[in-house]
């Protein structure tokens, strides 16, 4: 792995120093233990096809392998933790950590830090209770608009009743006079069959039409849900399930270049790191071949000297070197800016890809409801068509008996088939009133079926907390975030004494347009003190080397903090601190070992001098 063959290295609770020159293979060995931890800078020696890393914890064991393939090195196995943006983030603080890069290139550090949060998710669930407290609210306001009608159809109800009571009266007392027209008894009980059979049919003929004009009703009022569901459809875009495929090859497509670009730059940065490496060591340890009788000449650093290349075997110019180096990381940045920009379009991909799966579903569900309602609708035309011939046939009947009931002499002078008729009338009236009531009835019903109004509060009340907890959690991260940045940054700043530095701190600002922390910044503030006592404020591109590696490795320490990764993956690996002075050094490693249960530092000899005594210490030589 990296430059190291095989070695095996036990790292004690608390600070590990590994201690040794450049080119001695501290950094592979971190990188090693990265890749294990489950990040991704981990790199396969150029000249191996295959590697791996073991880390044992007690009884637990967990493992990386690297094999190289000929789209790529294909990593597998169980590392200690599966989410790699952690452990790149904020465990490995190597020269290339994001949050060391950050501060150096001035980018956003709120989306640094914030990035282990899921926003698009926490956004989703928001819009999920905001919808269920829209549908509640409207089921709250119904309940309190339909209880408000149940006075009136309690009226209405006690109205339908004494109405009924009166006309069922009232038919009683006809049918009690028609008994004194019976002279003849015979023809009276003929008169009164007529009459009964005539009474029966109208009925049958009330029924039958109260049946064809509440069908009619249903007919119109489903005859006119198909266009407003047919234009509910027309509104929604125009996807098929090809738009949605085709969407999600092109997300497949753009993260497999973004995984490629990413792993192409840890690459390539591991080569200019190793040949930087080997560059800035002593000429002694390069694979060189003396061209000279001098050997103290071949030890001068001029660029136009020539090395045998230690990868080819040729001779080479130092130069030519440096500036094929120079050329790698320029492709580096290249790649690296490449999938910054790959990121923004998979962010816009995946909405596209919600859009058009959330379009298809609901034109699948207005398409089902469409065919529902036009068979229902040919059900009911073909039932009123039924209902018509019988009213037909009834009143054909009707026709034929009410000619009867005429023809009968004996009652054509008298009243009685007008009684008859009135009776008639007052059944059908009858019906009406007792079809009204049942659907006062009903309602009512329903009404007192609705939930309780104080239930669906309580639960109101519930999403409403739950929405309004959603939605500071991203500002609560970022305020403690923030926080805990300024806390530490201040400590380090009065413990590592940088006298022209007064203060260093991160200033939350959030966006007017932003209600939910989404669109806040992270301004980073520098004021200086100058030699007569004043301050001013200065930029971080100002700052020395050593200034900024300090701030950038605090920025780390938040994140670290603020997500307590500390409880899941209990390492911190700290490398490339050159351009910070031996005493700092000492000092931002004790502070550092208070929140790291294992610390793993590399240093320089000279920069670890004074504290091999404090803390467990590896020697190079220990790295074969």
């Amino acid at each position: 792995m990296g430059g190291i063959d095989s070695c095996a290295i036990e790292f004690q609770s608390g600070v590990n120093l590994l201690t040794g020159r450049n080119a001695t293979n501290r950094t592979s060995l971190l990188r090693a233990v990265t890749g294990v931890l489950g990040g991704t800078s981990a790199t396969l020696k150029s000249d191996a096809d295959e590697g791996h890393v073991t880390l044992t914890i007690g009884d637990r064991e967990y493992s990386r392998r690297y094999n190289r393939t000929e789209t790529g090195v294909q990593v597998t196995g169980e590392p200690y933790e599966e989410n790699s943006e952690l452990i790149d983030l904020f465990i490995s603080l190597l020269e290339n950590n994001p949050a060391r890069l950050a501060v150096e290139r001035g980018d956003d550090l709120r989306e640094l830090i914030m990035r282990p949060v899921d926003t698009t998710e926490i956004e989703q669930r928001i819009q999920r209770l905001q919808r269920e407290r829209d549908e509640l609210t409207d089921t709250v306001n119904r309940v309190e608009r339909r209880s408000k009608q149940l006075p009136a159809l309690e009226e209405q109800r006690q109205t339908l009743t004494a109405e009924l009571e009166s006309l069922e009266a009232e038919i009683e007392s006809l049918r009690s006079a028609v008994t004194q027209y019976e002279a003849d008894a015979e023809m009276a009980e003929e008169a009164e069959e007529l009459v009964d059979k005539l009474d029966e049919r109208r009925k049958e003929r009330s029924e039958l039409t109260d049946q064809i004009d509440l069908m009619t009703a249903e007919i119109e009022a489903l005859r006119e849900r198909p266009e407003e569901l047919r234009a509910e459809r027309d509104e929604l875009p125009e996807h098929s399930q090809a738009d949605l495929e085709t969407v999600q090859d092109e997300l497949r497509s753009v993260r497999n270049r973004k995984r490629d670009l990413e792993n192409t730059a840890a690459d390539l940065s591991a080569i200019v790191e190793f040949n930087e490496d080997i560059l800035s060591d002593s000429i002694s340890n390069l694979p060189e071949e003396s061209a000279s009788d001098d050997p103290v000449a071949e030890l001068a650093p001029e660029a136009d000297q020539e090395v045998t290349c230690w990868t080819c075997g040729n001779r080479a110019e130092r130069g030519a070197i440096a500036d094929r180096l120079e050329n790698l990381r320029n492709v580096v940045t290249e790649k690296r800016t490449e999938s910054t920009e790959l990121e923004s379009r998979i962010t816009e991909l995946e909405h596209e890809q919600e859009a058009i799966r959330a379009a298809i579903e609901d034109r699948t569900e207005l398409d089902r409801k469409l065919d529902d309602i036009e068979r229902k609708l040919e059900a009911k035309v073909e039932r009123k068509e039924s209902l018509e011939e019988e009213a037909e046939a009834v009143r054909e009947t009707i026709s034929e008996l009410e000619t009867n009931v005429a023809d009968t002499e004996e009652l054509r002078d008298s009243d009685l088939l007008e009684t008859y008729e009135r009776i008639s009338e007052l059944q059908y009236e009858q019906g009406q009133t007792q079809q009204e009531l049942a659907s006062v009835e009903d309602e009512i019903e329903e009404i007192e079926s609705l939930p309780d109004k104080s239930t669906l509060q309580e639960q109101l009340d519930e999403i409403r907390q739950e929405l309004n907890y959603e939605r500071g959690r991203v500002a609560e991260l970022e305020s403690e975030s923030v926080s805990k940045f300024n806390e530490h940054m201040d400590e380090v700043l009065d413990i590592l004494n940088y006298r022209n530095i007064s203060r260093v701190w991160i200033e939350r600002k959030e966006a007017e347009s932003g209600s939910h922390g989404s669109d806040s910044t992270f301004d980073l503030h520098l004021v200086r003190e100058s030699d007569t006592g004043s301050v001013y404020e200065d930029t971080v591109a100002n700052l020395s080397e050593s200034e900024r590696e300090v701030i950038g490795l605090i920025v780390a320490l938040a994140g670290y903090l603020v997500h307590e990764v500390y409880q899941h993956v209990p390492f911190m690996l700290l490398d490339s601190l050159e351009a910070i002075d031996s005493d700092r050094i000492a000092d931002l490693i004790d502070y550092f070992s208070e929140y790291a249960p294992y610390l793993i530092v590399a240093l320089l000899p000279e920069d670890a001098s004074g504290i091999t005594d404090k803390y467990t210490q590896i020697t190079a030589a220990e790295l074969n």
